[in-house]
């Protein structure tokens, strides 16, 4: 990350040297997202601070790594404002809420400050069996979130800004958006690996909000996980390096398996995949769940929404989750199958993921 120096002279404002010092640099700087520019900070999150966190996590208390996680977030998107970070049992000055409590996740713009007092073991199912240092990724990603208001308050919606008017969906999805922007910036650094990534992915899609209550939908998974990847693939490109796994498309990673006998004959390819799916032959009812991310969001700054709880709908939601797949091309026949689905072997053309006929691109 370069960071840039002010100086005086040229009768510039510091705003607009800022800018172009930025501009002037070009390749050399950070590829930024739409609707983030360049912070205005010397002191820049770096990729150290980001490897620093993640060497935390597995040493750190819950409180501990979520305030060095606080102010690296500060530093990544260069706010000129951050907020007061509250856990449980601390004293909340806005949006109706006297003391933060489980499960509060939320941000209020009056008073700048963001809840996290979510006890995540209580809230997702799926949480049960995971180890601290992976829930302690949920967090992160919970808190990039609610990051992802205040950030969306100061420089806008991003993508997500269009439309005839302002609904809480879309200030939803540009948070999940701005999520994914922090998540793809640590994959790229390294501080982040694939597997940590799509765990900590279907772990927050399990515990966000599908529900319609008011105005306080947040969003269908579908929405969301596309929020979540466009944000993703701001950092990432296709064709680049993860540690051992390659980005193929912004649904998909891969790395190559050793192969078998008699696969050279066939031009066979292996590949340990991960393709987020969105099953939609298994629905499950809605549940009565605490702390759905979001389920005290005080984005609008309304009693009822910082202490709303989702309630029971009686309505399906599609399930939808990053699968951990193997993937086979056969080059000479021009066909592929992926391990576990409900398909036979097909022509690569009709991967409806593009993954295989990436890889047949690359390979083949």
């Amino acid at each position: 990350m370069t960071h840039l120096i002010p100086r005086a002279g040229f009768g510039k404002p510091l705003g607009a040297l800022l800018i172009s010092l930025a501009m002037a640099l070009g390749a050399s700087a950070q590829p930024w997202a739409p609707g983030m520019e360049p912070p205005p900070v010397l002191e820049a999150a770096s990729a150290k601070d980001a490897l620093k966190l993640e060497a935390s996590r597995q040493a750190s208390q819950r409180q501990a790594y979520l305030r060095e996680a606080h102010e690296l977030l500060h530093r990544h998107w260069g706010t000129k404002v951050k907020p007061q970070l509250l856990f449980a049992g601390d004293r909340a000055d806005g949006c109706g809420v006297k003391e933060v409590r489980h499960p509060m996740a939320f941000y209020c713009p009056p008073s700048k400050q963001i809840a996290m007092a979510l006890e995540l073991r209580k809230s997702v199912r799926a949480a049960k069996g995971q180890s601290d240092a992976a829930l302690l990724l949920l967090d992160l990603a919970v808190l990039a979130h609610e990051w992802g208001h205040h950030v969306n308050r100061e420089k806008g919606l991003g993508p997500f800004s269009g439309g005839m008017g302002l609904t809480v969906k879309q200030e939803e999805l540009a948070a999940d958006w701005r999520t994914g922007v922090f998540l793809g910036w640590l994959m790229n650094v390294g501080a982040l690996q694939v597997d940590d990534f799509s765990n900590t992915a279907n772990l927050l899609f399990e515990m966000g909000d599908y529900e319609r209550i008011s105005r306080q939908h947040h969003g269908y998974p579908k929405d969301r996980f596309q929020a979540l990847t466009r944000g993703l693939s701001s950092q990432l490109q296709p064709g680049q390096s993860v540690g051992n796994w390659t980005v193929d498309t912004n649904e998909t990673f891969s790395r190559p398996l050793p192969g078998e006998p008699g696969d050279s004959l066939l031009g066979a390819r292996r590949y340990e995949v991960r393709r987020f799916e969105i099953e939609r032959g298994q629905q499950i009812a809605t549940n009565l769940i605490g702390g759905l991310l979001g389920a005290a969001s005080c984005v609008w700054g309304s009693q009822d929404q910082c202490v709303g709880m989702a309630m029971q709908q009686g309505k399906g939601r599609a399930l939808g989750s990053y699968t951990k797949r193997e993937l086979t091309l056969w080059c000479n026949s021009g066909s592929f199958d992926v391990s576990a689905d409900d398909f036979d072997p097909q022509p690569i053309g009709r991967d409806g993921k593009g993954q295989a006929q990436v890889l047949a691109a690359r390979d083949c």
